[in-house]
């Protein structure tokens, strides 16, 4: 029997209730990063615009290739494209990925980020946010993901679904979204993961960006867009059968 999971006041009400319903839907989501953070960082990378299965055959390919991350620092950068060719893209990653290794290099040493544990959160986004092509979404997945701390990503799903419900403004941008948003949650790694997956998976699966399903939705009955589109519908209770498996994403 999994032991019960306490369930953290939300600073923001509203998102704790739709929270529970989401959760009552696809299950508590608890799996973390196996990855250490050079490695999310480098998938987080060719993650962006880019499928998982795609997106785990280059970060594959690069190590089979190359042996570590010092090598793929010193291969050539077509060689690397070569690689990477499962993802978005490849032409501009192939590069960055060359540049932020031979930095880290340089600065540190060695293609390792472990220093980052040493480092505050504030600290270690800064650094990260230095590093070429990495912005907050990437700092943030290798801070939560793998590092087990309090920060929120905001991908294109989450970010979609929380301004559609009406979580945050319509004109919010992504990049502004990770404040906010980590504003309405519980100071508290193992909650911001669970709401994190939670609305990646309702803009998954139910919140398509052309046209959501609205009528297949467990939050629409206090969905902004549903409302306006009178297309708001009824929670899933937790004592009703569940739609859906009870999964969790694989992290990159």
């Amino acid at each position: 029997m999994e032991t019960p999971v306490p369930q953290l006041e939300y600073p923001n009400a509203r998102l704790g209730r739709l929270t529970r319903v989401l959760e009552d839907t696809y299950g508590r989501q608890q799996r973390w990063s196996a990855k250490s953070p050079m490695d999310q960082l480098i998938a987080t990378i060719l993650s962006q615009r880019t499928n998982y299965a795609d997106e785990r055959t280059a970060f594959n390919n690069l190590l089979e290739r190359f042996g570590d991350w010092d090598g793929v620092a010193s291969a050539k950068t077509e060689d690397i494209e070569a690689e990477i060719q499962t993802t978005r893209y490849p032409e501009i990653k192939a590069p960055r990925i060359k540049e932020l290794l031979q930095f880290l290099i340089a600065d540190k040493g060695a293609t390792s980020m472990d220093f980052l544990y040493e480092m505050s959160i504030e600290e270690a986004n800064t650094y990260m946010r230095s590093l070429p092509g990495v912005g907050p979404k990437t700092s943030t997945f290798v801070q939560l993901f793998s590092m087990r701390r309090p920060v929120l990503p905001v991908d294109t799903h989450v970010h979609r679904t929380t301004s559609r419900i009406g979580i945050i403004g319509p004109k919010v941008s992504q990049a502004k979204a990770h404040d906010l948003l980590l504003a309405m949650l519980p100071v508290d790694a193992g909650e911001i993961l669970n709401f994190h997956k939670l609305f990646f998976k309702l803009g998954q699966r139910v919140c398509h960006y052309g046209r959501p399903n609205c009528e297949a939705c467990p939050v629409s009955f206090d969905c902004d867009y549903a409302r306006a589109n009178g297309r708001a519908g009824h929670a899933r209770l937790a004592t009703q059968p569940q739609s859906l498996p009870r999964l969790d994403d694989v992290v990159a």
